[in-house]
């Protein structure tokens, strides 16, 4: 993509993002867009932030994404989109009581981390984290939707082994959004 563009939509639709992400809205398509500097990236590597939005979109049926790549200051930056909740951040207790109503299970319950627990049939637990208050948005009907989740796994072999019993390692193909429009680098 090209860095140019990419900035030109996020500086005339800008939303409030957080430290992971600038954030802006396309009305017209009703998703947000995400700008992430790989280097301010919450996990531990591309590879499992990118795997995240593979479970993200399986666990919370998220249709989180990948719109393209571009490097600024040498820097690499990811574009992806999601769909937009209208909504508003719950508080804690909220927050709380929504996703074990969700079929999450809270680990730790004097804890306010955001870290929560799937329990899934063929994998046994599944480790949930982020889903603090500013990750988590309150639509009308009161329905909990993370729109910055993670997981956590031991390590590589682990997530690859989780992805691959979800059938979620051979996920490929365009995304609605890769034409939207957002000139592409050149080269």
């Amino acid at each position: 993509m090209e860095a140019a563009a990419v900035k030109a939509l996020f500086a005339a639709r800008p939303m409030r993002g957080g430290k992971e992400h600038r954030v802006a809205f396309l009305q017209d398509d009703e998703r947000v867009i995400k700008d992430a500097d790989v280097h301010a990236l919450a996990t531990e590597s591309l590879y499992d932030y990118l795997t995240d939005l593979l479970l993200s979109n399986h666990y919370f049926d998220d249709d989180l994404q990948i719109l393209g790549f571009y490097e600024d200051g040498g820097r690499l930056h990811l574009v992806i989109s999601q769909p937009y909740v209208d909504g508003t951040h719950p508080d804690w207790d909220e927050l709380k009581a929504g996703l074990v109503a969700q079929a999450l299970r809270d680990p730790h319950p004097c804890s306010q981390g955001g870290n929560f627990i799937i329990d899934d049939e063929s994998l046994g637990e599944v480790n949930v984290f982020d889903l603090h208050v500013n990750n988590v948005i309150q639509d009308a009907t009161g329905w909990l939707h993370p729109i910055d989740a993670h997981f956590y796994f031991d390590d590589r072999a682990a997530r690859v082994a989780a992805l691959e019993k979800l059938g979620l390692d051979r996920v490929s193909g365009p995304t609605a959004l890769a034409a939207s429009g957002l000139s592409r680098a050149k080269g």
